[in-house]
């Protein structure tokens, strides 16, 4: 997957023309796996998969000044949907290959064509590490892999099952819960963002930092 532009290009036209390789599906079609180059939603399990992994086109006001990601309560957005790729200067994976566990990826923001990344500057809320999306057409660092930490025995990532993302450079996983929220009080009235959870990425693994594929155009082979 060497030009993103191409593939989010061909992802859209195959969702929108239902050719057999490609399925839209959601989480009650569990126990299949998560494919790369397959476009998807992530949910947060321990809010009740009621939020959604986002992003959107709209820079942090403080920190790195990256862009904005964030969970959100409304799944039908288009900014929810992320593309499945090999990790920065990992060999290429072939489009509807599993990945599998203990797998090194890149999660690429399909409409703004940002990678989901951290770093070692602190989250504007909890005071964890900052989560951005970062990158120009796809192509950032090292600082956008994150591995597939699957349940214990699992061998491939399965659709509708709980998984962690743990960060290559600082160890750390993506979280959040409803406890950190962007509220008038902290982000203004105004705030583009108001009533999205943070999403940062903290030390240790546990309820807050799991998460769940849910509804995306999954490709199989």
């Amino acid at each position: 997957m060497k030009t993103i532009a191409i593939i989010s290009a061909l992802i859209a036209c195959v969702a929108f023309l239902a050719r057999p390789q490609v399925a839209e599906s959601s989480v009650d079609h569990d126990d299949k796996e998560v494919t790369c180059g397959s476009a998807v939603k992530l949910t947060h399990y321990e809010t009740g998969d009621k939020y959604f992994l986002h992003s959107a086109n709209q820079n942090m006001g403080s920190g790195s000044g990256q862009q904005v990601v964030t969970l959100i309560p409304n799944k039908g957005k288009q900014g929810s949907l992320w593309l499945i790729r090999e990790g920065d200067d990992q060999p290429d994976c072939s489009p509807g290959e599993p990945i599998e566990c203990g797998q090194r990826i890149r999660l690429t923001h399909l409409h703004t064509q940002k990678n989901l990344h951290t770093h070692l500057i602190r989250s504007p809320l909890s005071r964890q590490q900052e989560v951005s999306g970062y990158g120009e057409g796809g192509e950032g660092d090292s600082g956008d892999d994150w591995i597939v930490v699957c349940g214990s025995g699992a061998k491939y990532l399965k659709r509708g099952t709980k998984f962690r993302l743990q960060h290559v450079d600082t160890k750390r996983y993506l979280s959040a819960t409803e406890q950190v929220k962007f509220t008038e009080q902290n982000c203004g009235g105004n705030c583009p963002i108001l009533h999205h959870l943070e999403v940062a990425a903290r030390s240790s693994p546990d309820r807050n930092t799991e998460f769940k594929i849910d509804l995306g155009v999954h490709l199989s082979k």
